[in-house]
């Protein structure tokens, strides 16, 4: 076939050429990677909640921050109709310091924890059930005890390791690490997951400033030494609350018709809108699609002129073989069987680099190479070379045989 025995006998200029259309397809697909990345290190511990629908206190723009459930409001949400299954969620902003905090076995070995005692911002995740949700990646996968958390592993880059009994500062409380997930950042940091329980008791702490002993139920101090179970050091007022509740649905009801039920004193969305909601993520949504359109258009532009300009230094070529009785379409054809070659050789050499960068870059990076953003970057590589390929096309009706003749006679 003319069109393979043209790349194989050129195979330096179209290896350049397949090299030059690869670092374009790269650039799309980690923009698009990293443009993932940063919606779901802003968003993972929360869009990935198992659940049909995450019920809100009304009138907090779906904030996670923002929304604290009482009890009672907790149990008119399990006991709607529609409603198969529900478990509550709480959420806490935390400081951690991995400062002193030794693994098992750390002691005897030597081994130091936490490079200069720096604490860390961190999300604190209390789960009321549904724990296999959190993909285990080493340790415990759950539920944890009283005072112990489930990591997210991004954690590791701050100095965390499995066993390690960090100190969430300034309140004083320490947390055991028993085990690591991932995907679950939220707003770029780690999250560390606990039972309700345990989040009760920083939450308060965290509110009022003080540790978790001083934050009993009259405001007194518990004497040093004393024996407290988990909860005992809540306020009544809090006790059995939380920050939201995730619910199953029943076949037929949606999170609008659970909003109606529930009556204005709550909001109700599927994960996924929720996730989106609230600490400037529309905007960020907005500037990441921006930002992955642009370069998709540029990148696509960029391969199908390429195309273009290829055609265009072969009109010597094109010219000899009307000459000598090629149709075009038969010309045409050949195009399009290069260009289908060079592609997909660029979009293999482009799917390695934008792997290769990924996994050099350090775990916090924003990089989530998604199945769909990419097979969009791929799909608009192809279009936009077909699109390169009409203008090639118009360049071959254009070519007059009589043109490589009247070469041939000077």
């Amino acid at each position: 076939m003319l069109a393979l025995k043209e790349l194989l006998n050129g195979k330096v200029r179209f290896g350049l050429i397949a090299l030059a259309v690869g670092l374009v397809v790269a650039l799309t697909m980690l923009m698009s990677a990293m443009s993932e990345g940063l919606i779901t290190g802003m968003t993972g511990s929360k869009g990935s909640l198992k659940a049909d629908a995450l019920v809100f206190q009304g009138d907090t723009q779906l904030a996670l921050e923002r929304s604290l459930l009482s009890a009672r409001s907790v149990s008119a949400v399990d006991e709607s109709p529609g409603v198969e299954s529900a478990y509550p969620v709480g959420h806490a902003m935390i400081s951690v310091s991995a400062a002193g905090s030794e693994p098992d076995g750390a002691e005897a070995s030597g081994a130091d924890v936490g490079d200069d005692g720096a604490s860390f911002d961190a999300r604190l995740f209390g789960l009321g059930g549904e724990w296999e949700q959190l993909p285990q990646v080493e340790g415990k996968a759950g539920p944890p005890g009283p005072g112990e958390a489930i990591v997210d592993i991004t954690a590791k880059v701050d100095g965390i390791e499995l066993g390690n009994t960090v100190s969430l500062t300034p309140i004083g409380r320490e947390l055991t690490v028993v085990g690591f997930t991932e995907n679950r950042r939220y707003i770029m940091v780690p999250t560390f997951y606990v039972d309700m329980a345990t989040w009760e008791e920083v939450y308060l702490a965290t509110a009022l400033g003080k540790t978790g002993q001083e934050a009993s139920a009259g405001g007194e101090d518990v004497p040093e030494g004393s024996e407290q179970t988990p909860g005992e050091g809540t306020s009544p007022a809090l006790r059995g609350s939380a920050s939201i509740v995730a619910v199953e649905l029943a076949e037929g009801v949606s999170p609008a018709d659970l909003e109606e039920q529930l009556g204005s004193g709550f909001e109700v969305a599927t994960p996924e809108d929720a996730a989106l909601a609230g600490n400037g993520m529309s905007v960020m949504v907005l500037a990441t699609d921006g930002i992955q359109w642009v370069s998709l258009v540029i990148g696509a532009l960029f391969i199908g002129v390429f195309f273009y300009i290829t055609t265009l230094h072969k009109t010597g070529q094109i010219a000899a073989m009307k000459a000598l009785g090629a149709s075009n379409v038969y010309l045409y054809r050949q195009l399009l069987i290069q260009i289908a070659v060079l592609v997909t050789i660029a979009a293999a050499i482009g799917m390695f680099l934008s792997l290769g960068a990924g996994m050099s870059m350090p775990p916090t990076m924003a990089f989530d190479p998604q199945p769909v953003g990419w097979g969009l970057s791929l799909l608009a590589v192809y279009v936009m070379a077909l699109v390169g390929s009409f203008f090639s096309l118009h360049t071959i009706l254009r070519v007059d045989p009589a043109t490589a003749l009247d070469r041939g006679e000077h």
